[in-house]
């Protein structure tokens, strides 16, 4: 279902088309805000809630490793019906602080998937650079927060969502339900699709701009060797760009997956160094408007296929 992406200053609202309800009203008449602090919890919310207010964090071109909160995002954040956030990670500090005045229901993504599903940030890799910041080794707390690279995980947050929903507002719960069922049983069968994409690779490591793609990997049992780690975008030393180099020259590694803005000079230096292609990939927490229009699991499949084009797989 296509999505209206309205720039409201540093917020995002996305309305669903399709002649929905107008944004700010729930389905079934009663008002209903939902704040998302990434765009996969956003995408969530608009296919459980088409006809509510949906004010997206992953605006106004942040780094949301470290977003900082607009007065009016925070008011937004503290009023609305319901809230959908990765937990408390230490990945958007401002956003865990104000959730401490929340007045609606709070989904903590960590706490959904259960602390067995958390991944470690790799305090090996890019972090032992010279030039990798302390807030690099520091943020986080040592928890990856990218668990939307998992469908399966992201599944279990829409039964959540839906019920934090349902909640929220009870005129409607049924509906909401229903569809939190849909879509969880859509991303169960992606999950399952992303593993036969992810099954028999040549190679069972791939080089990255941005060590974001654990969850996506780890299931399968691929591993990611970053310029630059999970917890931000620290600039590659010469030294850095060189070891790698010499390890894709090593292992006949084909290629170098790089995000299209965010370390993407040092991808191209150390894939012109290695000789080999650059694949681009995408971290998805935030999306342009041509991305969101094509939706979570069309765009999570896409970063599926580039892996897969890169660790060469049947």
């Amino acid at each position: 279902m296509p999505r209206l992406l309205v720039v409201l200053s540093s917020l995002v609202v996305l309305a669903a088309g399709c002649g929905a309800p107008a944004a700010g009203r729930a389905s079934g008449g009663s008002d209903l805000r939902i704040v998302a602090a990434v765009y996969p919890l956003a995408w969530l919310a608009g296919e459980l809630a088409p006809g509510a207010e949906i004010v997206s964090l992953a605006a106004g071109g942040q780094d949301l490793h470290d977003l900082e909160l607009s007065p009016r995002e925070r008011q937004a954040l503290i009023e609305a019906g319901v809230v959908a956030y990765l937990g408390d990670l230490g990945f958007q500090p401002q956003v865990e602080e104000a959730l401490g005045e929340a007045t609606g229901e709070v989904v903590d993504v960590s706490e959904v998937v259960g602390s067995d599903a958390l991944l470690p940030i790799d305090e090996a890799g890019a972090h032992d650079d010279e030039q990798a910041s302390a807030s690099d080794r520091d943020d986080h707390g040592g928890v990856d927060p990218h668990m939307w690279f998992d469908a399966g995980l992201v599944a279990q947050v829409a039964t959540s969502l839906g019920d934090a929903l349902a909640t929220a507002d009870p005129g409607n719960a049924g509906r909401y339900r229903a569809e939190a069922e849909r879509v969880a049983d859509e991303l169960t069968a992606l999950d399952r699709e992303i593993a036969g994409l992810l099954t028999d690779c040549r190679f069972d490591e791939i080089i990255v701009s941005h060590e974001a793609y654990a969850y996506l990997l780890a299931p399968h049992g691929l591993s990611q060797h970053g310029i630059s780690a999970a917890a931000g975008h620290a600039a590659a030393s010469p030294r850095r760009v060189a070891e790698l180099a010499a390890e894709i020259r090593d292992e006949g590694i084909p290629a170098v997956l790089t995000e299209p803005v965010e370390g993407r000079t040092d991808a191209e230096a150390v894939a012109r160094e290695a000789d080999v292609d650059l694949i681009d990939i995408y971290s998805l927490d935030i999306v342009d408007d041509d991305q969101a229009a094509r939706g979570y699991p069309t765009l999570l499949r896409e970063q599926a296929q580039a892996v897969a084009r890169a660790a060469q797989c049947a």
